[in-house]
């Protein structure tokens, strides 16, 4: 059901604002945050307000997900 509304909102170039992945570069990596989806794909990523112990905790997320990237990348590779 929620690939059938992504495709919806794409065709319809709905411009609605939902969570998806997509690369962040602020962070280097792909996140699931609020974004604006239409026809053009993710136009926006929306950052919603966030306590700095928040702020840290999703940093902390973005680099582990970097450092098992690289680890997994290294054993495709091998």
């Amino acid at each position: 059901m929620v690939s059938a509304r992504i495709a919806e909102i794409v065709l319809r170039n709905e411009r609605a604002v939902i969570p998806i992945g997509v690369f962040n570069p602020k962070f280097a990596v792909t996140l699931s945050m609020p974004g604006i989806l239409g026809r053009s794909g993710v136009g926006r990523i929306l950052e919603p307000s966030m306590t700095e112990e928040e702020l840290l905790g999703l940093q902390r997320s973005a680099d582990r997900l970097k450092a098992a990237s690289k680890r997994i990348g290294a054993l495709v590779d091998a």
